[in-house]
């Protein structure tokens, strides 16, 4: 009997500094419990913007915030230098540029359903379709190799850094 309470004591004691080791693994790694319970917020460190635009009609384009897994609906806003984004066509060019904050690679999600829908594509397939002008700021898709795939709205969202 006496080995068997001796080695649940070096038991206990090892494994009772188990809630401790969390809750400093939690405090200095950055971790919160609402961190880790809010879906929206795993690690990201950018906030997503989709922006609808008619490639016939570049005069105004709608900007719509993603919020808490919901697309928050703007209105539409002038195509130029002082919206969040803005698109433009130049030769061969579809060119988008962030106006407020720099962001990341952005996604042409019209040109992905298209490829995902007609080319065969996966979720696994390289869809890169940007090229980058100047890093976090302007981005251009070469419409000889990616054309316009759909008449009417196209979306892109845009992942504009924190």
């Amino acid at each position: 009997m006496n080995k068997i309470s001796l080695v649940n004591c070096a038991l206990s004691s090892k494994f009772s500094k188990f809630p401790l080791l969390l809750f400093l693994l939690i405090t200095f790694t950055g971790c919160s419990i609402p961190g880790m319970v809010n879906p929206d917020s795993y690690g990201r460190q950018h906030q997503v913007y989709a922006v609808d635009f008619d490639p016939g009609n570049l005069s105004s384009i709608n900007i719509s915030k993603m919020d808490e897994g919901t697309w928050e609906v703007s209105d539409k806003v002038n195509n130029n230098e002082n919206a969040r984004f803005s698109i433009s066509l130049e030769n061969d060019y579809l060119i988008v540029q962030a106006n407020k904050a720099s962001m990341d690679l952005p996604t042409y999600q019209t040109w992905l359903n298209y490829a995902l829908q007609e080319l065969n594509y996966t979720m696994d397939s390289e869809y890169d379709v940007f090229d980058t002008v100047k890093e976090g700021w302007i981005y251009e898709i070469n419409l000889k190799q990616f054309p316009l795939v759909a008449e009417g709205t196209h979306r892109i969202l845009m992942y504009e850094l924190k």
